[in-house]
């Protein structure tokens, strides 16, 4: 046995440790030890990883925003399940065509087994040696299995109308779930522009407040070198503290933007996101004849409505169908049975027919419903092709108004950029106020913002265009610099 060191000595407890590791510790622990020592390395390298992971940000941009509003949004999500909903029942009415092949068993136990007692005559009965002639029909237990099929021979085009009409219904919830998708792309890619448009606000607004505060100490320099009088250095401490209020609004509705990007797209508080790009302008040229009529060809909602007055019009056979008569064939066999009586069939085949001849008028109120539904759809589609003209030209006027505006309000941009510098030059040499300065200063500020609401406007408006002709997202994916 090796002997221990003593406890009181550590550098004795140290070398020993190092001198006898590998012949004092047994193989099967020191393998067990280093296992262990790798998993944990691993474990914690692991979980190391998963933290970055987690922590790293949500990259978003104008195709980023697209997909997850496609994704994400629970609106969107609701109509492509109203679509798998539809494509179902469109399966279930094409199931109709095949016919049905039913298996049917039925188990039944009397109370007595099944028999008919028959009197003999009384001068028969001593030669018979019986009252009665007892025939059995079943035992007590009863038990039949039974296979029967059918299918439509004729049904006057009903069974096809029907199967037309819910294809044409599905088709129609997919290019439903379609505009919304385009719907929820259109509103999260507004307040991704929002997000944009409110933080170059609060960029502008800092810079703003920046170039107050050094007014404001050339103010009080110029004041004690009394080539300024003291208003103009109240002027312009209240100058400050009216930027720094505008400051805070800006930064609230930069808060606010972000919050409704995020309920957009279904995104946690918690989740962290980094928001990239800037407003940019639009210069392709929309030409507004060739878009409207590209949206009226091209827009889901215009081809959901066109499939629904189709599934109508289907609907309408579909009632008028009652008018002929139902042939359908149909065949049977029992498998196992036990008889009620000798003379049941153990199979059978035939053809069954129906006419109704008399029903106070149902069908033809059917028929009269479904010919006004059909055309309530017609008018619903007319309405909607007016609408989505009318949709397409505001928005192509609001771009080409957008683009006006941003020329404005650059050329303004550039008039209080040089009124400003001429404003401090005056100042400096003493022959201006603060207040001169001061109002530049707010008219730069106001003009600035200016182009970025212009460039706001501008790829909204251009977004808006392209929601009608259905390839938002195609756009999105293409137009951000």
């Amino acid at each position: 046995m090796t002997k221990l060191p003593s406890p009181s000595s550590r550098r004795s407890r140290t070398a020993w440790f190092r001198n006898n590791w590998r012949t004092s510790a047994p193989p099967a622990a020191a393998g067990c030890l280093l296992i262990a020592s790798l998993a944990l390395c691993s474990l914690g390298v692991h979980a190391q990883q998963s933290s970055n992971t987690a922590q790293q940000p949500l990259n978003l941009d104008m195709a980023s925003v697209a997909g997850l509003a496609r994704s994400q949004s629970w609106t969107a999500k609701q109509a492509h399940q109203d679509a798998l909903t539809a494509a179902a029942d469109a399966r279930r009415v094409a199931s109709a065509r095949w016919g049905q092949v039913n298996f049917q068993s039925q188990y039944l136990r009397f109370n007595d087994p099944i028999h008919i007692e028959s009197p003999i005559p009384s001068d028969l009965q001593p030669v018979l040696g019986l009252k009665s002639l007892t025939t059995p029909l079943a035992p007590q237990d009863n038990l039949h299995v039974d296979f029967e099929a059918g299918y439509p021979i004729f049904t006057g085009g009903k069974i096809h109308n029907a199967i037309m009409a819910t294809r044409d219904a599905s088709h129609a919830s997919a290019h439903a779930a379609s505009d919304t998708d385009d719907d929820a792309v259109l509103t999260a890619e507004r307040n991704y522009l929002s997000v944009l448009l409110a933080r170059q606000v609060v960029d502008l607004n800092v810079i703003a407040l920046k170039s107050y505060n050094e007014h404001l100490d050339h103010a009080r320099t110029s004041f004690k070198l009394g080539t300024a009088a003291n208003y103009d250095v109240i002027r312009a401490e209240a100058a400050v503290a009216e930027q720094e209020k505008r400051l805070t609004e800006a930064r609230n509705q930069l808060d606010l933007a972000e919050a409704a990007l995020r309920t957009s797209l279904a995104l946690e508080d918690s989740r962290s996101i980094d928001i990239g790009g800037d407003l940019f302008e639009i210069t392709d040229a929309v030409d507004l004849n060739a878009s409207m009529d590209a949206a009226v060809k091209s827009s889901p909602l215009l081809q959901a409505l066109r499939d629904k007055i189709t599934a109508y019009r289907h609907g309408v056979k579909v009632q008028e169908a009652d008018y002929l008569p139902q042939i359908t064939g149909i065949s049977g066999k029992e498998l196992v049975t036990s008889k009620l009586a000798q003379t049941d069939p153990t199979w059978f085949a035939g053809a069954h027919a129906s006419l109704q001849l008399w029903d106070g008028g149902e069908r033809r109120a059917r028929v009269s419903e479904a010919r006004s539904q059909l055309q309530s759809a017609e008018f619903e589609y007319h309405h909607a092709e007016e609408q989505v003209r009318l949709a397409v030209r505001s928005a192509y006027l609001d771009l080409q108004s957008q683009r006006s505006e941003l020329v404005s309000a650059q050329k303004a941009a550039e008039r209080n950029a040089e009124a400003l510098r001429l404003a401090n030059k005056r100042f400096d040499v003493g022959t201006g106020t603060s207040l001169e300065v001061l109002d530049a200063n707010v008219s730069l500020t106001a003009s600035q913002i200016g182009i970025q609401q212009a460039l706001w406007g501008m790829d909204l408006a251009y977004l808006r265009v392209h929601r009608y002709l259905g390839d938002i997202a195609e756009v999105t994916a293409r137009i951000q610099k």
